[in-house]
């Protein structure tokens, strides 16, 4: 079940309901801890350029989703209502929300990777922000250091949005996303496992099993 406990744009929003439904079905039955029943909050913060819409894992039992009502391209902005919902079900089963403890930089890169490897697995979607394949692997390697050499500085806003979604110095975006994907492909077949493996195991221990 879902329940609607906050509308952005209702007209619109209502449209989505029946897929989201369906997609946390989905979602569920390869994650069947997760609640059953699913809050959305309809929000218009973090709404993505390329596709109209934008998801945030907001507590243990609710989803804020944000939908553009003027986004031209429905048909790509419906077809990202899937990945979405798998995304943000993954960090519910993984407790990786808004009102879960703070985690290092890498931490939160990993479990951002794990959920986006599980969408593109699971959901057949590789959204472009887990996407690493055309980005050096020398530059990945770089970013993982620098993730990990921070501290609680991270959580100022500005830094955290930079690593997050798009650095203005280093004219990167996504690197965060980049780098827990890259990481989790590089458990997955260095230990010959797939990511619903990896789903009952902390980021902590995905960094283990990396560095092994």
């Amino acid at each position: 079940m879902i329940e609607v406990i906050h509308y952005q744009n209702e007209d619109v929003d209502r449209t989505f309901e029946a897929d989201i439904l369906k997609y946390y079905d989905e979602a569920k039955a390869l994650l069947p801890s997760i609640p059953p029943t699913l809050k959305i909050y309809f929000s218009d913060y973090g709404i993505l350029d390329y596709c109209g819409l934008g998801g945030y894992a907001y507590a243990h039992d609710i989803i804020t989703l944000s939908i553009d009502p003027n986004f031209k391209d429905k048909l790509t902005q419906l077809n990202s209502i899937r990945p979405t919902i798998f995304h943000e079900s993954f960090h519910l089963f993984q407790d990786f929300t808004g009102e879960s403890k703070i985690y290092s930089a890498l931490e939160g890169a990993v479990y951002e990777g794990m959920a986006t490897v599980f969408e593109r697995d699971h959901a057949d979607t590789f959204e472009p922000y887990g996407d690493y394949r055309k980005t050096e692997v020398s530059k990945l390697e770089s970013w993982t250091q620098q993730l990990r050499s921070f501290g609680p500085e991270y959580q100022n806003e500005e830094i955290y949005r930079a690593w997050k979604f798009y650095h203005p110095e280093l004219k990167e975006q996504w690197i965060a996303y980049k780098v827990g994907t890259w990481i989790t492909d590089q458990v997955l077949a260095k230990h010959n496992l797939t990511v619903m493996d990896l789903s009952t195991k902390s980021a902590a221990e995905v960094i283990k099993l990396y560095e092994q």
